[in-house]
């Protein structure tokens, strides 16, 4: 996918006291999602995004959040979630000093954290990865929200394939223990996108219900592995 067409800004996502959302249930498993637009965007006029949950899911309960929550449900009884919105995080993942701002999700205290996140580095950042190393970034960010030594961390390759980007994200699994997900064949399949769906190019790319849902049943599966 051209990097250009995905033209929704990483920046102001979610309002900053929103930025994490816990959702306790009575659930004896916590589950961590670390995200963007895809794990969830709020209310957008200006591009004509109008919901608050994963961008260009149908519904809430149709977003990848929403259907592995369920899918977790039915086998280990009702769990505890949160969404952490980390598009800040990706415009300057090299800014360390800027990670307790998201410390509300880190006091989750997980179980199990999914990391989403990738597609936000782009433009000169993207271009000179090697100037400005992610692989020490992205690795102390994820251990910063695994708080219990046993959590058990699953990290997704982007929806849109970036092999700079998706190579470093596979690394940070291999020398961690963590579980890779692949998911970036979903990104290259029209089916699994809002083409049509929405005016604005930069959210009809998003994933769409069968995208929401290849997503949440890859990472599920790999959680139950």
């Amino acid at each position: 996918m051209d990097i250009a067409k995905n033209t929704v800004s990483s920046k102001g996502q979610v309002k900053e006291y929103d930025i994490v959302r816990p959702v306790y249930r009575d659930g004896k498993i916590n589950v961590l999602f670390l995200g963007n637009s895809i794990t969830r965007h709020a209310p957008a006029e200006d591009i004509g995004w109008m919901d608050d949950w994963g961008m260009a899911a149908s519904k809430e309960e149709n977003d990848y959040v929403h259907v592995a929550v369920r899918m977790l449900d039915e086998r280990y009884g009702k769990v505890n979630y949160c969404t952490a919105c980390c598009g800040d995080w990706e415009r300057a993942y090299f800014e360390d000093e800027k990670i307790p701002r998201w410390n509300l999700a880190r006091e989750f205290e997980a179980d199990i954290i999914v990391v989403r996140l990738g597609e936000n580095i782009w433009g000169p950042l993207r271009e000179n990865l090697d100037s400005v190393p992610l692989y020490p970034h992205i690795d102390r960010f994820i251990k910063h929200f695994k708080v219990k030594e046993n959590a058990k961390v699953v990290v997704t390759d982007l929806f849109w394939a970036y092999e700079g980007i998706d190579k470093v994200l596979r690394q940070v699994c291999e020398r961690n223990g963590y579980s890779f997900v692949h998911i970036s064949d979903l990104g290259e399949t029209d089916e699994m996108k809002a083409l049509g769906q929405f005016w604005h190019e930069g959210v009809s790319l998003h994933p769409n219900d069968n995208g929401m849902r290849a997503i949440a049943e890859r990472i599920v599966q790999k959680i139950n592995e």
